[in-house]
C-alpha cells in the first residue's frame, strides 16, 4: 500500500495547513490539499474520497477538485463519510450558496458528486481496500479509518483528543504496518487542546501507551506557529518508531 502525503501541517510549505493523503494514487484520505498538490492528470484518477470530518482543513479542496474535472466524460466523484459529516457538507458546502450542489448537477440521474453514507465499524471496499470508520474524540463528529489490503493494514486517527475505541480496534487487526495520528499543540497549550479535541506530546504519550503493537507511528497536525516547540517536545519523548510525516513524500507499507 502506498500513501502520498499531500498536506499534513507542520511548516511553511504551502499545504501544511491542510490535511490530505493519497492511497495507491486513486483514493484520497481527506481533501484539505488534493487539487493543489496534484496535477490535473493526477486529479482525474481520484474518484473516491474518505472524509473524516467536516472541518475546512480536511474538505476545502473538494469544490475545486470537482470544478477541475466535472466536464470530463463520465467523471463522478464519490465521497464516503458518516451521516453527520455528509449532512454538514450538504448544509454548509454543497448548498448552492457556498458552492453549487453537485449532487444534482448536471441532473439528478447523473450527478458528478455522489455522497456515500458509511456506518461506523462496518467494513466497505474501495479499489481492493477494505475500510472501517471508527469514531474518535474531536470537537465535531469525526472518524478515523482502518484501511487494509491483503498484506497490510494502516490506521489513521484523524483529528482527535484522547480516545479509546480507535486503539481497541487497531490492536485487534492483523498485519498492522503503521499508525498515523496527530499532535496539534505544545504541552503549554494543553487546555486549548482539551477543549478543541486535539493532542499534545503529553497526551500523545498516553495514547501511544494504548497501542500494543510495535509499529511505526507517524504524526501530522502540528500548528505551524508551534512546530519548533512541538518537535522538541516530541523528541524529548525518546520513543522509537515515532516520527513526523513529510509533505510530498510517498510512504510504502
Amino acid at each position: 500500500m502506498k500513501m502520498k502525503v499531500l498536506g499534513c501541517y507542520g511548516g511553511n510549505i504551502p499545504g501544511h495547513g491542510m490535511t490530505s493523503f493519497l492511497l495507491n494514487d486513486e483514493l484520497a484520505l481527506d481533501a484539505g490539499w488534493v487539487s493543489n498538490a496534484l496535477s490535473l492528470k493526477q486529479q482525474e484518477k481520484v474518484k473516491d474520497i474518505l472524509i473524516s470530518h467536516s472541518h475546512l482543513d480536511h474538505t476545502c479542496t473538494l469544490p475545486f477538485l470537482i470544478d477541475n474535472n466535472f466536464s470530463s466524460p463520465g467523471f463522478a466523484l464519490r465521497i464516503y463519510a458518516i451521516h453527520e459529516v455528509l449532512t454538514s457538507m450538504k448544509n454548509h458546502l454543497f448548498n448552492n450558496h457556498t458552492w453549487p450542489d453537485f449532487t444534482c448537477l448536471p441532473n439528478d440521474l447523473t450527478p458528478v458528486l455522489k455522497l456515500k453514507e458509511i456506518a461506523p465499524e462496518e467494513p466497505f471496499v474501495i479499489n481492493g481496500l477494505t475500510i472501517r470508520a471508527v469514531r474518535v474524540s474531536h470537537i465535531v463528529p469525526t472518524t478515523g479509518f482502518i484501511i487494509e489490503d491483503r498484506k497490510t493494514t494502516i490506521a489513521f486517527s484523524s483529528d482527535t483528543g484522547p480516545t479509546e475505541r480507535f486503539w481497541e480496534l487497531v490492536n485487534s487487526v492483523k498485519n498492522l504496518k503503521a499508525v498515523v495520528t496527530e499532535t496539534s499543540f505544545p504541552n503549554d497549550l494543553q487546555d486549548l487542546a482539551n477543549v478543541s479535541g486535539h493532542l499534545t506530546p503529553n497526551t500523545l504519550t498516553a495514547e501511544l501507551n494504548k497501542l500494543k503493537k510495535d509499529v511505526p507511528v507517524y504524526l501530522y497536525g502540528c500548528k505551524p506557529k508551534h512546530l519548533k516547540t512541538i518537535k522538541k517536545e516530541i523528541g524529548a519523548l525518546k520513543r522509537r518508531n515515532l516520527s513526523m510525516l513529510v509533505q510530498g513524500r510517498t510512504y510504502t507499507f
